[in-house]
């Protein structure tokens, strides 16, 4: 009789070597290149603070049966909103985003 093999491991090793992996706790670990996140710290501190707004401020025109919960959680943040439950002719949508667009009164 031959002693007991194991077979799991032995599959997972061979698998491991065919990908080019590693299973062993004690080989290195290559970290991503250079390109994959910020090149730098400098790069990260440089990133804008965001700054409070007010939502009254902030017109949301929607278009084409959007969820009706949802027009009423902006609502109750205090954005404007106005609704459409169909698509609008070009003249009048350009007319609706030039004024969601603009500066309130």
């Amino acid at each position: 009789m031959s002693a007991a093999r194991d077979i799991a491991g032995e599959l997972t090793n061979a698998f491991a070597n065919s990908m080019s992996l590693s299973v062993s706790p004690t080989s290195t670990f290559h970290s991503p290149s250079p390109s994959f996140g910020p090149r730098n710290q400098a790069a990260q501190k440089a990133s804008k603070q965001l700054k409070p707004f007010n939502t009254g401020d902030v017109r949301i025109l929607l278009l084409e049966n959007v969820n009706e919960t949802a027009q009423e959680i902006l609502k109750k943040q205090g954005y404007q909103v106005e609704f459409h439950k169909a698509s609008l002719p070009e003249d009048e949508l350009i007319e609706k985003i030039r004024y969601a667009t603009s500066a309130p009164p």
